[in-house]
Order: C-alpha cells, then sequence, then structure tokens
C-alpha cells in the first residue's frame, strides 16, 4: 500500500511541478523563483525519492522473508516506514537547506550542480542495493527451485525461475540500473524516453502483477462479490463465514506466491515455514 502511495505521489508530484514551472507560454518564468515555485520542486523531489525507497523497502521485505526462518511484521513495520519516508525527508530538508543559504536563485529544477549529489547520490544507493538484493533473491530461489522439482516436465524449475525474475524486475525497479550510473548529458534524449516510459508504467505493470493477478487478492475479491450476492441479492441476513486460510495470513505471502504460482489446491496453512518451502 505504501508503495502504491509513492507512485501515486509521485505522478501527482510531476503534474504539480510542471503547472508551477510552465503554467504559461514563456519557457523561462520559473527564473524568478517564486515560494510556490520552489515549493513544488521540493515536493516532487521528495516524491521521487520516496518512490526509490520504497522499491527499496520492497527488496528489504521480500529479501527478509525469503532469508529469515522467523520472520515477524510488526518487529520491521516501523523500520521500513522509516526507510521509506523518513531517509528521503532528511535528505530533502538538508538539500533545501543547503540551497537556501548557498543556491537560492531559480525554481531549483536545475541539475547542473555539486549541490544536486545530496539527492542523486541517496537514489543510486538505493538502485544499487536493490540490485544486489535481486541477486541475493534470484540466488535462493535457485536453491530453491532444485530437485525434486526437477523430475515435473510441465513445470520446469528454469521456467519458474525465468518467470520469478520477471516478476522482480519491476517490483525492484532493476532497469533503472541501466542509466543509473551514466553523467547526466549522456544522451540524455535517450535517457529521458527510457525513464518516461518506463518510469510512467511501473507502478501499473506493478498493480496488474502483484494485485490484480493475486490469487489471493482474487480470492479475496470473489469472497467479497458471494458476500454482497448473499446479502445484497438474496436479502440473508446470516454472518458470512469466511473459509480458512483468509486474509490475515496472506499478508506476509502476497509477493512470495506471485513468485511461485501455487495452485489453490496446494495454498498454504498458516505456517510460515511451509509457505517458505514453497519457493
Amino acid at each position: 500500500m505504501h508503495l502504491f502511495i509513492s507512485f501515486i505521489l509521485r505522478a501527482t508530484a510531476v503534474f504539480i511541478k510542471d503547472l508551477a514551472l510552465f503554467d504559461s507560454e514563456e519557457s523561462h518564468h520559473c527564473s524568478k523563483g517564486s515560494v510556490g515555485c520552489k515549493a513544488a520542486v521540493v515536493l516532487f523531489q521528495y516524491c521521487v525519492m520516496a518512490n526509490f525507497f520504497w522499491l527499496l523497502v520492497e527488496g528489504l521485505y521480500l529479501h527478509t522473508l525469503l532469508a529469515v526462518s522467523f520472520f515477524s511484521e510488526r518487529k520491521y513495520f516501523w523500520g521500513y516506514i522509516f526507510v521509506g519516508w523518513g531517509v528521503p525527508s532528511t535528505f530533502i530538508m538538508v538539500w533545501t537547506i543547503v540551497r537556501i543559504h548557498f543556491e537560492d536563485y531559480g525554481c531549483w529544477d536545475t541539475i547542473h550542480s555539486s549541490l544536486w549529489w545530496i539527492i542523486k547520490a541517496p537514489i543510486l544507493a538505493s538502485i544499487l542495493v536493490n540490485f544486489i538484493l535481486f541477486i541475493r533473491i534470484i540466488g535462493i530461489l535457485v536453491q530453491k527451485l532444485r530437485p525434486p522439482d526437477v523430475g515435473k516436465s510441465d513445470n520446469s524449475p528454469y521456467s519458474r525461475l525465468a518467470k520469478s525474475t520477471l516478476l522482480l524486475i519491476p517490483l525492484f525497479g532493476v532497469h533503472y540500473i541501466m542509466f543509473a550510473f551514466f553523467p547526466d548529458n549522456f544522451k540524455a534524449e535517450v535517457k529521458m524516453v527510457f525513464e518516461l516510459i518506463v518510469g510512467s508504467f511501473q507502478g501499473f505493470v506493478v498493480a496488474i502483477l502483484y494485485c490484480f493477478l493475486n490469487g489471493e487478492v482474487q480470492a479475496e475479491l470473489r469472497r467479497k462479490w458471494r458476500r454482497w450476492h448473499q446479502q445484497g441479492v438474496l436479502g440473508w441476513d446470516s454472518k458470512y463465514q469466511h473459509p480458512s486460510g483468509g486474509s490475515n495470513g496472506a499478508t506476509c505471502s502476497t509477493q512470495v506466491s506471485m513468485l511461485t504460482r501455487v495452485s489453490p489446491s496446494a495454498r498454504r496453512s498458516s505456517s510460515f515455514q511451509a509457505e517458505v518451502s514453497l519457493v
């Protein structure tokens, strides 16, 4: 939910920034540097950085889910909140204060400055760490998908590994590694087209793969539909009894189950060890 919120905020901040900087036909009217113009740029930079850090949180969460034997969401939850929202706000506040004192001109939308590294360095670090986590998780999946699954010709471990890898790429933002460490002026047109197309559809692809195509989400929607049908159409007043293994047990396993495409008949019980063994 926090990741999707960060995608929504990032897209909204783009519109707000463009309205503040280019609300007329004059291309350089933002050179006056009004407070509203600077605030829009600060909001934009924060939302972009928060989105990258929530992608990092997704990588940390899934790696912990696979690597730690006994995983407790409550133990790590507020740490994830701090990494996703708190760390970006710290860097943005430092960048804002430094710009006020040393480069307080224009609308702060230029990146040709050494102060730009206050924002760029944490984003590059998050991309690099997420790429390392991606490689480690692929290694874990390779170990999990070894024999005796090799004997199943209808579901080859290599095809499952390929599907898992493709599913993780948009979730971790691995595609950003392509241009992350190149200079800002390196084929700017190609880089801009890549970031605009991939960045614009990344949230949509993640929503489709990890929400709308998720078996647990679909099962929950079907339960809600049956409940509405019984109470609204048939007029039944009895409380709808949810089947065992409902949404409470599905919280930790949403991402892991997408990697393995577990059939409904083989859906796990509340035991986390059984869930991880399916991977």
